[in-house]
């Protein structure tokens, strides 16, 4: 029985790992889309991402189906249980993000005219940098049980909040008379969405981050502040039961 339920938890992990590596290759391209002198997005890469998205959607389901057995057949105890969880919490997430990227990639691709949003292009990029580093950090961190990574990102959670609250105030205070028309409306209200899209993906990466010192540290931190958690930088390899 203990061989059958390791090499069952092990299988949902992987599971994970394989979610975790189409989400971040989705990130990065986003991001080199992002950071790119002239945005440009390459033919037939929104079906390729929907196609990515697919297999994501897929994997979540199963990484579902595999937590059930696993709680229901193995009945698993202590940091096995937490871990389980832990995989099923973000699976979740990484199939919102999943979703949010796909919904960013075909929002650029439709934007016109270009010279708007290129003029709030570097906080976008940079928001959205600061926001992929999250979410590989707090993947990280569950995959090398590495809290230190979980830390960081519930510390930077606050960077992009602030970011997203400049873009608001630049939007409304920019100076839009040599940008007329309905295009200039759909376009900017294009732009925010954007922003609070890459906004959410932060914080979901914020709630992986949470999942994986739930199973590292036995503690539930949802809802806390990282200010007032206790002991969590203190022994950052303690996995005790």
């Amino acid at each position: 029985m203990t061989i059958k339920k390791n090499n069952a938890i092990q299988l949902i992990q992987d599971d994970v790992e394989r979610m975790s590596e189409l989400i971040l290759q989705q990130l990065r391209e986003l991001d080199n889309f992002l950071s790119a002198p002239e945005l440009e997005i390459e033919t037939g890469k929104i079906e390729e991402f929907s196609k990515t998205e697919k297999e994501i959607d897929n994997l979540e389901i199963k990484i579902s189906d595999e937590f059930i057995n696993i709680i229901s057949l193995h009945k698993p105890v202590a940091s096995d249980l937490r871990k389980i969880i832990a995989c099923y919490r973000l699976s979740i997430n990484l199939e919102r993000i999943g979703d949010i990227s796909l919904k960013i990639l075909r929002i650029l691709s439709e934007m016109k005219p270009q010279s708007i949003i290129n003029v709030y292009m570097d906080e976008i990029s940079n928001m959205f940098t600061i926001t992929n580093h999250m979410v590989e950090k707090s993947v990280l961190s569950f995959l090398n049980s590495d809290i230190e990574y979980a830390i960081w990102t519930l510390k930077n959670d606050d960077i992009v909040d602030k970011i997203n609250k400049k873009m608001i105030k630049k939007i409304l205070k920019k100076n839009t008379k040599n940008f007329q028309g309905p295009q200039t409306i759909s376009t900017f209200i294009n732009i925010k969405t954007i922003v609070s899209n890459i906004e959410r993906i932060a914080d979901h990466s914020t709630n992986i981050a949470e999942s994986s010192i739930y199973y590292l540290k036995g503690e539930d931190v949802r809802h806390s502040d990282i200010r007032t958690i206790k002991g969590l930088e203190d022994n950052p390899s303690d996995q005790s039961d």
